[in-house]
Order: C-alpha cells, then structure tokens, then sequence
C-alpha cells in the first residue's frame, strides 16, 4: 500500500483545470470575434460616412450616435466576457492555492518513511472471524475466483480503480510524503471529500427538478466560499438544462444552440450530433402527422448523410450507421401511406361500395399495415430516439471539456474498495451458503437426516438466503447476528464493490489449514475438537470419518479435505 504524497495528489487532481482552461480558451476565441467583428463594423461606418460629404450634417450626426451606440454595447459586452475571463482565472488560481496547502502538511526529512509502501497488519479480521474461515488464497470465506462478470457501465470504473490502486510510488526527489497525523490535514481531506459529493450530486441530476448538489453547494459556501471556485457548478448546471430538455421535453431547442456554439469543435471531431437532431426532428414532424414537412425537411437536411463524400475517412463508421438508420425512415414515409390509405377509405362511408367490389387493395393494405415489419418501424416513434441522442450529446460534451465519463468519487472509492474486497465478503456466489437448493444436511451432495433436533438460521431462512432479492448484506449479517462493519459488504456500496476485484492481500494464515469441497478453510484442530453445542454430533461424524462445516453446515468426508499452505 503507497504512502500518499504531494505528487499524488497533484496528478489525481490535474482533471479539475481541465474546464476552466478550455471555457478561458473559448472566452478568449469569443473576445476576438466580438472584436474583429466590431472593427469591421466601425470602419464601414467611418468609411460610410466619410464618402458621403454631401449628406446633410443632422444624419451625419444621426450616423455617428448609432456608431456610439454600438460602440458603448460592444463595450458592454465585452466587460462581461473580460468579467468571465477573470473569473475563470481565479477559479484556477483557487485550486492551485488549494493544492499548494498540501505543503504544509507534509513529513520532514527524517520523519519520512524509508519505503514506499507500509505494512500491512496480517490481523485483519473479518465478520466471519469467530468462524475461523479464510480461503484458498488467504483472503477469507469462499471459493470464488473473483471473475465476477463485469457490466459495460462499471467496466471503465474498475479499470480506473485498478490504475489508481496500483499507481507506482513517484521516486521524484522533490516529492514529500504526508503527515497523516497532522489535524490541518485531515481538515483537507473533508473539504475534499466535500467537493466530490457535490461534485457527483450535481452531475448525476437527472430531473427538472431542484438539484440537490447546486443546493450543497450554497449551504457550504457559506461557512466556506472556495468552494464555488473549487467546482465548475454553472457549466454542469447548463449540461442538465439540456439533457433535461432532451429526455423530459422533448426539445430541441437548447440542444441546437449549444451544437451551434460548438459547431468548429464538433466539426473536427466527427460528431454526428447534427445528424442525431435532425433525425429526431424529422420523426417529430411524423409524429405530429406533418408528413409532407417532414420529407422537405428530410431532402434538406437528412439525404446529404446518405452520400458517402460528405464523410471525412475516419468518419466512415457514422456514414454506415446513419444510412442504415435512413433507410428505415423511407419505409416508414411508405408504411404510413398505406394505413393513411386503408384509413382513409374504411372511414369513408361513399367508398365501402369501392371496398368491397375491389377486396384486393383493402386486403394487401391491411396486410402490411398490421405485418411484424409496420410494428418494427414503429418503434422508431418510440424514445429511443431521445435516448440516442442524449448519449450522443453526452459524449460530445465529455469529450470537449476532457470531462471523464466516470463520476470522480466513484474512481476513488472503487481504489479504496477494491484494496478491502475479501472472499468473505458478500459476494462470493460460489459459497454454498448462497446456492438454491443447500440445506443443512448435505454429504457430499446428498441429503441425510438430522442427527438431532438442533435447528438454525440457515434451515430456518433457506427461503431468504436463496432468494436474490433478499442477498443484500444487511439480510445477511441479520441472520448471522453480526454487525455489519465491512464498507464493501454496506448497503450503499454494495452495487459499486460486486465487480470489483479482490485485494491481493496475505492474511494470517490459521496453523495446519484444510480446505473443505466448498472451498472454505479452517485450522484442522477447530474441524475435529467438538464444541458443547455440537459435541455429540461431532462425535458421531467423527466416528464416521465425517466433519461438518461450522459455517454452513454442511458435512464432508475427511478424505475428502486438502491441506493447503500461503500462497
């Protein structure tokens, strides 16, 4: 485990300039247009003005007090892009200082440990102590590998996770190891800790609603106002607007404009942002009925994409995937011709004549209106639309303010989890425990009787522990009477820690271990020393060659335990 240093924190924190460099970037490129665009203006108006000595000297006068007029709004606007520059400015020089206090909290010389990493107490306990179980590779209960499926949505957090808890300790000379003792440093940390919660409330608000981080924010920045200079808070803030607009409302309006301000970026980046507005646009005009609207809006703005020369060469994947998605939308125009047509006649009373003398229309119509293939083309109409193109705004987003698409807090915790995860964790699905159809009585796979009345949680609640919906850890840890201390086994991590990995970790190691077929593992002297409770029942399977599981209870064969040693 690395000690943490200044370097660390530096290069953990480097993504937070990133937006306040590239909003200063794009205020910057703004006060140059506003100027070149105001110089350009005033010297047609001078020229204007000049060329023209016969004009009567009232609009000469009339012309120069719209030249200042213009000039005195051009001023205006541009205090309020210098007024933005400053401030984005001071949001970066807040976050240095904020770094820079790191180096007060610092270890000298001589207090700075000799290694880079620290030792690891081998008496790390778990909540299965009093058991005795470890596993094969010392890590606790259970035989799981720990090659848990990892979901697409967690798989880049589990990547980043890995990086940051394997992170080479930096061998700089310059760097300085922290003073984890120091109360100012502590201090730190919770403002840090402070800052990624908000950070993560604001980013994940999915409602039109009031966010719930914007107001953290501004119960925090009372007691402490850095806090607004430490968070980019207004650029998320118009993110949500714009999602939410696309999701909820179904509005194109915000997401256009922000498209148009981007529209240089996004252009050298492939987007295809602009093809995803204006297909849901078409499908919007076909939605409200506005058929003929909708095809000149498709012969304006969609068919160029159906040309394979409008793509840059790295920009083929999209061409593919839009004409594919153009094609659908022609047979949908024709499909909802035909039912316009069926429609139309069968609710017409003059042509039921018409209909029935001339079957074969009305028929081949009503067969195709009602085929598999009408109700596929349908679901264009549903909204999954809105829901592509809201990914493709995100993505786009992300990607112009180099804005990681994992929430920060969620990287940080996945590297703290994943240095705890155990095998006796609650996650070890291979532990028999959590198998439909364990019972107590198992030998070997088979069901034998009880050799006494003794009855337990695991018979009594087999229903609970086989039942998915009840394997939360809070359930378990109940039925064992234990207290839950375990962060990777809580209810609120739960969902983050099951496809982490489990730490490499070398526990203590009980003296003369055997592992049972279930994979759990015991020092041999607890498998054969009978307690009070189960005396005579130990007594019996030991006569019989036998040893129960003083965790699930199930029973083995001796010769079928293995010694196992540390890896």
């Amino acid at each position: 485990m690395s000690e943490p240093t200044l370097n660390f924190h530096v290069q953990t924190n480097i993504s937070q300039f990133k937006i306040p460099n590239e909003l200063i970037k794009k205020n910057f490129k703004t006060i140059q247009k506003l100027i070149e665009k105001q110089r350009k203006q005033l010297t047609e108006d001078v020229t204007k003005i000049k060329k023209n000595s016969k004009l009567p000297n009232e609009l000469k006068l009339e012309m120069i007090r719209k030249v200042i007029k213009n000039f005195e709004s051009f001023q205006k606007k541009l205090k309020v892009a210098i007024e933005r520059d400053q401030e984005l400015q001071s949001r970066i020089i807040a976050r240095i200082d904020h770094l820079a206090q790191l180096k007060d909290y610092c270890l000298s010389q001589d207090q700075a440990p000799n290694g880079s990493t620290s030792k690891i107490d081998s008496k790390e306990t778990s909540p299965n102590e009093d058991s005795g179980t470890t596993n094969g590779n010392g890590n606790g209960n259970g035989n799981g590998n720990g090659n848990e499926l990892i979901e697409d949505n967690d798989s880049s957090t589990v990547k980043n996770s890995k990086e940051a808890s394997s992170t080479p300790a930096v061998k700089d000379e310059n760097d300085r190891y922290l003073n984890l003792h120091d109360p100012n440093l502590m201090n730190w940390y919770r403002d840090q800790t402070n800052l990624l919660i908000i950070d993560y409330l604001i980013k994940s608000n999915s409602g039109s609603g009031e966010n719930i981080g914007l107001v953290l924010l501004k119960s925090l920045s009372e007691s402490n106002p850095k806090y607004k200079k430490l968070i980019d808070y207004d650029l998320f803030e118009g993110f949500n607007k714009v999602y939410v607009s696309i999701m909820e409302k179904h509005d194109l309006s915000l997401v256009i404009a922000w498209f148009n301000e981007n529209r240089n970026f996004l252009k050298k980046a492939n987007s295809n942002l602009e093809f995803e507005i204006n297909y849901c646009k078409f499908l919007s005009l076909i939605e409200k009925g506005d058929v003929n609207e909708a095809i000149k809006f498709s012969n304006a703005n969609l068919s160029p994409y159906g040309n394979k020369s409008n793509y840059s060469e790295n920009d083929l994947t999209n061409h593919t995937n839009n004409f594919a998605r153009m094609k659908e939308i022609g047979g949908l125009l024709i499909y909802l011709a035909l039912q316009d047509r069926t429609n139309s006649i069968l609710s017409n009373t003059d042509n039921i004549l018409k209909v029935k003398n001339d079957k074969r229309i009305a028929f081949s119509s009503s067969m195709l209106v009602n085929s598999p293939r009408y109700h596929e083309y349908q679901k264009l109409l549903s909204d999954e639309r809105w829901e592509s193109l809201s990914r493709c705004f995100i993505e786009n987003f992300t990607n112009l303010y180099g804005i990681s698409k994992n929430y920060p807090i969620f990287v940080y915790l996945s590297a703290g989890l994943s240095s705890l995860k155990t095998k006796s964790c609650y996650h070890n699905i291979e532990n028999t425990i959590f198998r439909k159809g364990s019972s107590d009585d198992m030998v070997d796979g088979e069901t034998t009787n009880k050799s006494n009345g003794t009855e337990n949680i695991y018979k009594k609640d087999l229903a609970v522990l086989t039942n998915k919906k009840y394997r939360g850890p809070n359930q378990y840890y109940k039925l064992l009477n234990k207290i839950n201390n375990c962060p990777v086994c809580s209810p609120e991590l739960f969902k983050l820690s099951r496809n982490l990995p489990y730490a490499e970790l070398i526990t203590n190691i009980f003296d003369n271990p055997f592992k049972l077929p279930n994979g759990n593992i015991y020092p041999f002297d607890k498998l054969l020393n009978p307690s009070e409770t189960y005396l005579s029942e130990k007594n019996t399977l030991l006569r019989m060659g036998k040893i129960k599981d003083p965790l699930t209870r199930e029973i083995f064969l001796i010769d079928n335990c293995v010694r196992v040693y540390p890896a």
